[in-house]
């Protein structure tokens, strides 16, 4: 079992996937069966893991259409390159890297052409997501020992604190921000504005992180921890709380993410055999693999 008390991004990037590799928890993805899924159009980013072998650790960026064609490799670079995310129109990908020896933060555009490198700093930034509107993008410093969240602009500039947390994601009107806390040490989602003010806890208990806000502004999915890490659907206010996946122990977990009409949920599961991407429909339903990698594919974002 995978238990994190701690954040887990920035630094920690190599340790996740060598933990997804070869943890060995769960064996199949947990799900309920039944259903099909209502389209299988849309395209998803991830990171995959190609190397587990001493100094050569590596990872890339990688997307997939719903339906498992068209896989496509957009990195390639020594190293790590992990936590993609798209803008807005889906013209973009920024994505973390540590090509330049820290964590930076880097965009490309969708095919993986004109990379560009967005932060030069002394601190690790991982995490990112633009913000609906595309102006600004948000972003987590040093997330596995003392992770802040941080904004600037969409070309780099203009950088601000918002708040200690990690894993940001806004709210579709770009007003709000879900975050992961940490009290006593031990994981919970809260909501804070957009500039850092009225920061609030949205769960109680431990064990809640990861939250992905839906499109249409109604839900978000998390992930809870008990014995098993499973994925969690609750009302944007914090009520409603519903698990997802429960049929079978294992790790479903590292951020979820919507299709754009918050019909369907993909996620990272684990088995003894590495961790791949699965699809479900939003109510737990219509669970599908969409990848096997060789070693890990972790981090899914839905193209908007």
């Amino acid at each position: 079992m995978i238990h994190r008390s701690i954040p887990a991004s920035g630094a920690a990037l190599t340790c996740l996937l060598l933990l997804a590799a070869v943890s060995g928890c769960g064996s199949e993805p947990a799900g309920k069966s039944g259903g099909s899924l209502v389209s299988k159009e849309g395209r998803i980013a991830f990171t995959r893991a190609t190397s587990f072998e001493g100094a050569d650790l590596e990872s890339e960026i990688y997307t997939i259409n719903v339906d498992g064609s068209e896989e496509t490799r957009l990195t390639d670079s020594p190293g790590l390159d992990g936590f993609p995310a798209w803008s807005p129109d889906g013209e973009r990908i920024i994505f973390t890297t540590d090509r330049d020896g820290n964590w930076e933060l880097y965009v490309m555009d969708a095919d993986g052409s004109n990379k560009r490198r967005l932060t030069n700093t002394p601190e690790d930034e991982t995490s990112p997501a633009f913000s609906p509107a595309s102006g600004k993008i948000v972003f987590v410093t040093n997330g596995f020992e003392d992770p802040r969240i941080r904004v600037m602009d969409a070309d780099g500039t203009n950088r601000k604190h918002l708040a200690a947390g990690n894993w940001p994601t806004w709210s579709p009107d770009g007003e709000r921000i879900c975050f992961t806390i940490y009290p006593g040490g031990f994981e919970q989602l809260a909501v804070m504005n957009a500039d850092g003010t009225e920061q609030r806890p949205l769960t109680d208990g431990r064990g809640n992180s990861e939250a992905a806000w839906s499109p249409d502004g109604g839900k978000i999915a998390f992930m809870s921890a008990n014995e098993d890490e499973d994925i969690y659907v609750m009302n944007a206010d914090g009520t409603g709380r519903k698990r997802l996946t429960d049929d079978v122990p294992g790790n479903d977990h590292w951020p979820p993410t919507w299709s754009p009409e918050s019909d369907r949920i993909a996620f990272t599961s684990d088995s003894p055999q590495g961790s791949s991407i699965y699809v479900m429909n939003s109510n737990g339903s219509g669970l599908t693999k969409l990848t096997d990698g060789p070693v890990a594919d972790v981090f899914p974002a839905w193209r908007p």
